[in-house]
């Protein structure tokens, strides 16, 4: 499998927007971005496209959800033998996934494109927690921490090693030593698991952790007295502390200098006050002269429009009736032209009428033939409407005795799944018990003799003869109610199934295709209907009586050629047409001249109306023109009025002080003598609170108590270390026991250190790695004759390691005939300059047959590293 190319929509910091990847190459494709920029994001977002269904909602699939609550797409095209494809995918809202063609054919959606991908990732070891792909700052192969899905997680990588091992190395040998060396690493491991788990942590119940839990707990009461013997000493400080303050605010003088400047703030803010009230009123007279010099100069205006209208509407009034006279005279001659053309007219319609009725005649006997000819078409369509009517009625009968829909099938196949899913969760977390006997005697359960390993998913009961009984529980999570849930699923099962009318998932889907069937039978037959009854069969029916009422009561032979009466009556109509033409016209033409008349009739009258309004408005001339004279004298006295108050007005403005600045110095020392009295009622408070807490725990005696706990605490921990040296110890002979077997497994080994030979030496000259024979990986680096654990190595030799055990994994599954990308995200940020050139080497030595892509923030160190430079296209979307 190769990359070609990925789309991210509507994920995390892209929201509204659409990012893409293209341009990946065969080699090495290196994206160098800063921080922020999202290469992560790339990175999880190819993880969940590849590994979270797209209906899921767990951690994986929510984290790519954008702060605007959208739903996250990803997208991505890949180079298979078979072809190139793009699969897509979406999350949360209206979940899908699909697989399409290079000619963008749909092939695969919804859960059977789920199967397709797992079918191209080829068991899982291109997944982010397998080998191949490489997180920021991850400096193992295998994922760390003891939580159930973390160790599933290494048990599937260390199958799918092996499988891969396998198939390039052969079976594998069986281990020397003999049972001597077996009966002595099972009693190292008897030793051990008294005192410690498999991952060397203490064991519940033993003596270790029983030392550990008492150290933990004297420590937790040391930690606790010696916090109250802390608390103690610091309220004795506190309350010398607040005393001390309350004496300062309560200074005589320093009270009497906030009265002071309290009082002169006041002061001046009244000043400030009255002067604002002055310059208030300047405002208001000011206001007053403008509303006097604009009513003086309304008044003049309005006299002065007066008289101009005047003059306006006598001029008006002798235009009007001018245009009166010439109207009446045109209405006169329109009106007599209108009655010559109607007599015109009503002399044509008669002759056409009288033509239409001898066509009539001629025509209702040349149709009776066809009347008969239509009337048996339409009893032969009427008989197969009748036919597609049944069939449709009897499909819906059928479809009523199945009244549930599709959506009650998802909800039976969803409360499927999800019992399915609770049935695995309970299945995972069961134990399994097992029994090798010595003797005859055998261990049951209810009865029934265990010979095989049994799983046990609640608790159980075994009877062991000869020793008594035994109880085993796999206890369970109070957050977990897996037995509830189970059965809230088989009942929401039952419920969706019944609501199916079927007692089956496959019940239910032949009941929903059958109604699919009838449904179709149902939606055919109502077309076929249709189309021989397009207006319904009551339409047919009376077209039906209609044309056999026409067949039988029309005359059978013609008085008239109905061609020849025909040519006649279209004579006789473009005559009428003509007529009717000329008595519109001269209709239309009276008409108008009427309206012309009349509107000029009206137009008199109104401009003689307005004649008499301006005259009534005007008054006597003289009378008008002493009125505008006095207005003028009113406009200039107003006037001057006006610039005096203005006057007036700026010079208050000028003089007055700042209110606001006045106001503002009053809060101040108002919120002075307010927070002065609120500290010293609060330091009075405080130091009551502190009395009382002081004398309570000074009659605890706490002092003493924590010389006792300590002196506990340090005998519990000299226990504890006991414990510890004896697991360091058995665990050192653990490895040195295992070590003496290895060397029988070199010839499993071999693929893989060949792979990691050459690459080694790049970074380390005739340096070698020393395989874990349990977990199939790299456990020590050998140099100059000493094996060096890696644990104790630097976070950058351990990163290169990883890194080169992930191309030689890569290098296997390519000869394997599995090509998988290697992905690293910022994978080499503890090398140093040096060996950085190297790993650069390492990477172009398997990109010669390998695609890698290479995501970094640290773009001038990754420019020695060569390759192919992507970029990212980012464009919003809808």
């Amino acid at each position: 499998m190769k990359l070609r190319s990925i789309a991210l929509t509507n994920v995390r910091r892209f929201a509204g927007r659409r990012a893409t990847l293209d341009g990946i190459g065969d080699g090495i494709t290196v994206l160098a971005e800063p921080n922020e920029f999202g290469k992560s994001t790339f990175f999880d977002a190819l993880h969940a496209l590849f590994f979270e269904r797209h209906r899921s909602r767990a951690r994986g699939a929510a984290s790519l959800q954008p702060h605007t609550g959208a739903a996250p797409e990803v997208a991505a095209e890949i180079d298979l033998p078979e072809g190139r494809f793009r699969i897509e995918k979406r999350w949360l809202g209206r979940p899908a996934a699909r697989i399409m063609d290079a000619t963008g054919r749909l092939i695969a959606q919804e859960d059977e494109a789920e199967a397709w991908i797992d079918r191209a990732v080829s068991g899982g070891l291109a997944g982010p927690s397998g080998l191949l792909w490489v997180r920021q700052g991850l400096l193992g192969l295998e994922p760390e921490g003891s939580s159930a899905a973390e160790k599933s997680e290494r048990e599937r990588l260390l199958a799918t090693r092996r499988d891969l091992m396998s198939s390039v190395a052969g079976e594998i040998d069986m281990l020397t030593g003999g049972r001597r060396m077996d009966a002595v690493l099972a009693r190292v491991a008897e030793g051990l698991s008294c005192l410690a788990t498999d991952r060397l942590r203490p064991k519940a119940k033993g003596q270790w952790a029983a030392a550990i839990e008492e150290a933990e707990s004297l420590k937790t009461r040391e930690a606790d007295l010696a916090a109250r013997a802390s608390a103690l000493s610091g309220a004795l400080s506190s309350r010398r502390d607040a005393e001390r303050q309350r004496q300062a605010l309560e200074d005589p003088d320093a009270e009497a200098v906030r009265q002071t400047a309290l009082a002169e703030a006041r002061a001046a803010h009244a000043a400030a006050a009255a002067h604002a009230g002055r310059v208030a009123q300047a405002r208001q007279e000011v206001r007053l002269a403008e509303l006097a010099a604009t009513a003086a100069a309304r008044d003049l205006a309005a006299l002065e429009t007066q008289a101009q209208r005047l003059g306006e509407a006598a001029a008006r009034h002798a235009a009007a009736v001018e245009e009166t006279q010439r109207a009446l005279g045109l209405a006169t001659c329109a009106r007599a032209d209108d009655e010559t053309a109607a007599a015109v007219l009503e002399g044509a319609r008669a002759a056409t009428a009288a033509l239409r009725l001898r066509l009539t005649a001629a025509q209702r006997a040349v149709l009776s033939g066809k009347a008969a000819r239509d009337h048996a078409d339409l009893a032969v369509r009427l008989h197969k409407a009748e036919t597609f009517r049944q069939r449709e009625e009897e499909a819906r009968a059928r479809l009523a005795a199945r009244p549930f829909r599709p959506e009650a099938l998802a909800a039976a196949e969803e409360a499927a799944l999800t019992l399915d899913r609770l049935r695995a969760r309970a299945e995972a977390r069961a134990v399994t018990l097992s029994f090798d006997y010595d003797t005859e005697a055998r261990a049951t359960v209810a009865g029934w003799a265990i010979e095989v390993p049994l799983r046990i998913d609640r608790p159980v009961e075994v009877d062991l003869p000869g020793l008594g009984r035994m109880r085993l529980d796999p206890g369970e999570r109070a957050e977990d109610d897996l037995p509830r849930q189970t059965a809230a699923a088989e009942a929401a099962l039952a419920a969706a199934l019944e609501a199916c009318a079927a007692t089956t998932l496959a019940e239910a889907r032949r009941n929903l295709a059958e109604a699919a069937a009838d449904r179709d039978e149902c939606s055919r037959a109502a077309e076929l209907l249709a189309s021989v009854a397009p207006e319904g069969m009551a339409r047919l029916r009376q077209d039906l009586a209609r044309t056999a009422a026409e067949a039988a009561g029309a005359p059978q032979d013609p008085a008239e050629d109905p061609d020849a009466v025909a040519a006649l009556l279209d004579a006789a109509e473009l005559a009428e047409t003509a007529a009717a033409a000329a008595a519109e016209a001269a209709r239309r033409a009276a008409a108008e001249a009427g309206q012309r008349l009349a509107r000029s009739e009206a137009s008199e009258a109104a401009c003689r109306a307005a004649l008499d309004a301006a005259r009534a408005e005007a008054g006597d001339a003289a009378e008008h023109a002493a009125r505008a004279e006095a207005a003028r004298h009113a406009v200039a006295d107003t006037a001057g009025r006006l610039a005096a108050a203005q006057d007036r007005l700026g010079a208050l403005e000028a003089s007055a002080p700042d209110l606001d600045t006045a106001q503002a110095r009053l809060d101040r020392a108002q919120s002075v003598i307010d927070r002065t009295a609120r500290e010293r009622a609060e330091l009075v408070r405080r130091v009551a609170e502190l009395d009382g807490f002081i004398r309570s725990e000074a009659s605890l005696g706490i002092e003493e108590e924590l010389e006792e706990v300590r002196g506990r605490l340090s005998a519990a921990r000299d226990r504890a270390r006991h414990c510890e040296a004896e697991v360091r110890a058995l665990v050192r002979l653990r490895r040195a026991l295992e070590d003496a077997r290895t060397a029988a497994r070199d010839a499993y080994f071999g693929p893989v250190t060949a792979e990691l030979r050459p690459l080694l030496a790049l970074l380390h000259e005739g340096a070698e790695l020393r395989l874990d024979d349990r977990t199939l990986l790299p456990a020590a680096l050998a140099r100059s004759g000493i094996d060096e654990e890696l644990e104790i190595l630097s976070g950058g030799t351990r990163e290169q390691i990883a890194i080169l055990t992930r191309l030689a994994f890569a290098r296997l599954l390519a000869r394997r005939g599995q090509p998988v990308p290697v992905i690293l995200d910022d994978a080499l940020v503890h090398t140093d300059d040096a060996r950085i050139e190297a790993m650069f080497t390492a990477l172009h030595r398997i990109a010669r047959d390998q695609q890698i892509l290479v995501l970094t923030c640290r773009q001038r160190a990754f420019e020695a590293l060569g390759g192919e430079r992507a970029l990212v296209r980012i464009e919003d979307v809808a």
